[in-house]
């Protein structure tokens, strides 16, 4: 199946987090996805101002693992609990500090859907009882993972080293998720006493980083915060790394489409010894004729292989793609990913697209608020039985982050504000401002097996980036 998640990630780029997951009972699975961006007029894009390497630089993937999925107290309890994949690996470095990451990107994951469940959950009883378990459940980790200093050789500085990186990282994380907690509740009555356990918790938290010498928010220290916020990004990176897999990239179809450019200037060649041919035979009484004619078609025969290769492009277009990436883990290949972007006119979007896509009538109506249409167009393959017999983890498929940025898209754009006047209710003339926008317009599709889903989205944006999303 496929999941989509959405955020706004920076004032100027949109994320879209893919998920591919394979079926268990199938080897290979296949996954489309199929994505139609519509861009205003105004915004002066097109085929000859938006070329595909600019689009590709703006349209960034990272290609990872999906996380495992554990509930807090399944990442301690068990024989096949995470926490016990980090105890065996203590005589490896190399496979500890993999297990740690791991453990760090599966915590992170964990807490952030509990406190959702608990953010999401309306029945003040279940929710005073969600918080209740969740503190708890989230002190049987904290307690758990760092009995495992005492397990590590002193002397070992490496390894220790390695257990501080993830023992701050999931503290941060726990910090961040819980403060959501605590927003969500300090304003609902009859939960007085939840929020305060919950708050004494973090109190608690942050005393353990202090003491641990770890990265804490001071307030009023903006140099202080500053420093925290760069190393936190950098302390991510490092432990989600050992979800981001091998990739390769190269462009898709090379020799197909080399051999149909040899073809092109083939037929273009008989062409031209065909016309010679012809000419020489019935008209070889008349050298000087002979000669300008010939001049002429062998200018032509440039043309006749610039068209010939046009349609062989056009016509290997939708059979193959701009990029291929193998996707690896180690040196075993798990996935194949495509992508191809064109420019396409509007009777070539299915209806269906059209539909979502929701024109007003004044839009509908109007040729100068004609849109341009991007068709950004993804294969994904992947490899179901060695993706899941590499690790420990049954890992269950992959995730496809992407970050679309748009700044290159709103350079043209007007300014970001425009003055308006109106009278007010004394009847005095009053200037106002309002803000200008364009907005553009996603239909995303998505096909597995022998199901199509749709999502549209709609994106505002002006000169000064993204306003927002719906």
């Amino acid at each position: 199946m496929i999941e989509i998640q959405t955020k706004i990630h920076d004032q100027f780029s949109i994320e879209f987090k893919v998920g591919f997951s394979g079926r268990d009972d199938v080897k290979v699975d296949h996954f489309d996805v199929n994505s139609w961006i519509f861009i205003p007029n105004g915004l002066y894009i097109n085929d000859h101002t938006y070329s595909k390497d600019r689009f590709y630089t703006d349209m960034k993937s990272n290609i990872r693992l999906l996380t495992p999925s554990f509930s807090l107290k399944e990442m301690v309890e068990g024989s096949d609990a995470p926490i016990q994949h980090v105890i065996r690996s203590l005589n490896n470095l190399n496979e500890f500090e993999f297990q740690m990451k791991l453990f760090g990107s599966i915590f992170k994951s964990s807490i952030r859907d509990v406190s959702a469940e608990i953010i999401n959950e309306k029945d003040t009883e279940k929710l005073s009882l969600r918080c209740k378990e969740y503190i708890s459940d989230l002190q049987l980790v904290l307690q758990s993972y760092r009995k495992i200093y005492d397990m590590i050789d002193p002397k070992n500085e490496a390894m220790l080293a390695k257990f501080r990186f993830t023992d701050e990282f999931i503290s941060h994380q726990m910090q961040i998720q819980t403060m959501k907690v605590v927003k969500a509740l300090q304003h609902l009555e009859g939960m007085h006493d939840t929020t305060n356990a919950i708050i004494d918790s973090l109190k608690k938290e942050t005393d353990y980083k202090i003491a641990k010498g770890y990265s804490h928010v001071i307030i009023n220290d903006d140099a202080n915060n500053r420093k925290l916020v760069n190393h936190h990004s950098k302390l991510k990176k490092y432990i989600e790394s050992a979800l981001y897999l091998n990739v390769n990239t190269t462009q898709d179809g090379q020799a197909v489409k080399q051999i149909s450019f040899s073809l092109a200037a083939g037929l273009a060649m008989m062409v031209y010894l065909l016309i010679t041919t012809l000419f020489q035979k019935y008209w070889g009484n008349y050298p000087a004729l002979i000669f300008f004619i010939l001049v002429i078609f062998y200018i032509l025969k440039d043309r006749i292989k610039e068209l010939t290769r046009w349609m062989f492009a056009y016509q290997l277009k939708d059979k193959y793609y701009d990029n291929k990436t193998v996707i690896s883990i180690k040196d075993n290949h798990v996935g194949i990913l495509k992508e191809g972007m064109d420019f396409i006119s509007e009777d070539k979007v299915p209806a269906e697209v059209m539909k979502l896509r929701r024109r007003t009538r004044l839009e509908s109506e109007n040729k100068l608020l004609d849109e341009k249409i991007i068709l950004y167009r993804k294969r994904v393959e992947i490899d179901n039985e060695t993706l899941r017999n590499q690790y420990d983890y049954e890992f269950k498929g992959i995730n496809d982050i992407i970050r679309y940025h748009v700044s290159y898209l709103t350079k043209k754009a007007d300014n970001p504000e425009t003055l308006i006047d109106c009278l007010d209710d004394e009847g005095n003339v009053r200037t106002i401002k309002a803000e200008r926008v364009y907005t553009l317009h996603f239909v995303l599709q998505f096909k597995w097996e022998d199901q199509i889903e749709y999502r549209d989205l709609h994106i505002n944006v002006n000169r000064n980036g993204i306003i927002g999303i719906n």
